[in-house]
């Protein structure tokens, strides 16, 4: 256990873990209340795959340019601004829907305005891991803890929300997010972090620092070829947010407060898988458990494609969350072991495109493929193809050497 947790020996990772795990539980809770509301008004996957698309299109515009601020400019900063916006965002969908205002478009403008944010808030937060341990050999271990404090949110998130939304309304879970911002902003405040930046980026213009950026990722192919592996990992499988509303009123008939706990069962594989990685002491061995991890997502996916039966579909969703983890969690690592620190802001911004951005777009096709195929087909085919390409990656991958 004190290997699993080293890296809460230093200050700054200290006040940044409790934060940000209080943090992730108000979000988890705000996203499964807004993909609810969505398809409930819709009863549409094509139009709720289309109105997340287009919510998140902020984040291909304003990503690789925030690669560029964050290298340039005082990372704490930054972080106090992005922290008191995500508070504003959950604030006025809050008072929207409480006060019985919410509809499409105001969830459209908000999803807006959230995306935006994330488009700074994500590369951020990963480039910020760095200078929250004083030795880079725990960074691996900050990476993975991080993840931890992702999916004992994913357990409590959806589960809080699906009892919120059965028995008093979406807009409390709203709330819930607002008041879980509160202490991140507070714990922020006593961070004492010390960076030196490099006086040439310092002096270079945007587009410099977005070029430099794009032409070390594409003249660095062990990284290169990390993010073409999360993208097309993403577009196939992490749709799986907003395609279980879906299966949980069509295939399985059940209601909000079940749709919570199979996001909860998802949340229980994460954190067991979440806390294997954080135990590790180096990335030897990594790129094996990546490629098994994708595999178990997609087998995952093609048990909740053949089957109708509740307790196979629990077993299904402990698989997609420990393939979720296992495979962000492990890309991000190895990534990170191995950029340079001055462009490791640009490099995480593109690896949130890869990520984030690519998520958005497959919410359009997802919304549609499901919309034409059904659901339970939808869901087979992409774990039929996440299972090829785990198989892939792992031959490609074999001739990269990542251990610094």
């Amino acid at each position: 256990m004190k290997s699993v947790f080293r890296a809460l020996k230093y200050r700054n990772f200290r006040l940044f873990f409790p934060g940000l795990m209080i943090a992730q539980i108000g979000m988890w809770t705000q996203n499964v209340a807004i993909a609810w509301i969505v398809y409930d008004i819709t009863k549409s996957p094509f139009v709720m795959g289309t109105i997340m698309f287009l919510s998140a299109l902020p984040l291909f515009i304003i990503t690789p340019f925030a690669g560029v601020i964050i290298d340039k400019f005082d990372k704490h900063k930054l972080l106090k601004i992005i922290q008191n916006l995500l508070a504003l965002q959950a604030f006025l969908l809050a008072v929207l829907t409480l006060s019985g205002n919410i509809n499409i478009y105001s969830i459209a403008i908000l999803g807006i305005f959230l995306n935006i944010i994330a488009a700074i808030d994500s590369p951020l937060r990963q480039s910020m891991f760095v200078l929250l341990v004083d030795d880079k050999h725990d960074l691996n271990n900050a990476i993975a803890l991080n993840a931890t404090c992702f999916n004992v949110a994913r357990l409590i998130g959806p589960a809080a929300a699906g009892m919120l939304i059965a028995y008093v309304g979406a807009g409390f879970c709203f709330l819930i997010n607002f008041l879980c911002i509160i202490p991140v902003n507070i714990l922020v405040l006593f961070m004492n972090i010390n960076e030196e930046k490099d006086e040439r980026i310092k002096n270079e213009t945007v587009l410099q620092g977005l070029q430099e950026g794009i032409k070390y990722v594409l003249c660095t192919p062990k990284i290169g070829l990390l993010l073409i592996y999360i993208a097309l990992f993403s577009f196939l499988g992490m749709t799986y947010p907003m395609l279980m509303p879906i299966y949980t009123a069509d295939i399985l008939h059940k209601n909000a407060d079940t749709l919570g706990f199979l996001m909860s069962v998802a949340g229980i594989g994460a954190i067991c898988v979440s806390l294997i990685l954080a135990a590790k002491s180096s990335v030897k061995g990594l790129k094996t458990f990546l490629s098994v991890s994708v595999f178990a997502f997609g087998i995952g996916f093609v048990i909740l494609g053949i089957s109708n039966c509740y307790f196979l579909d629990l077993f299904a969703m402990l698989l997609v969350g420990l393939g979720t983890i296992g495979t962000l969690t492990s890309i991000n690592t190895l990534i990170q072991a191995v950029v340079a620190d001055d462009i490791r802001g640009r490099v995480m911004s593109i690896h949130s495109i890869c990520y984030l951005g690519t998520v958005s777009v497959s919410n359009f096709f997802a919304g549609s493929f499901t919309h034409i195929l059904g659901i339970a087909s939808a869901l087979l085919y992409l774990g039929i193809l996440l299972i090829l390409i785990s198989i892939i990656f792992f031959f490609k991958l074999k001739k990269y050497n990542y251990i610094q």
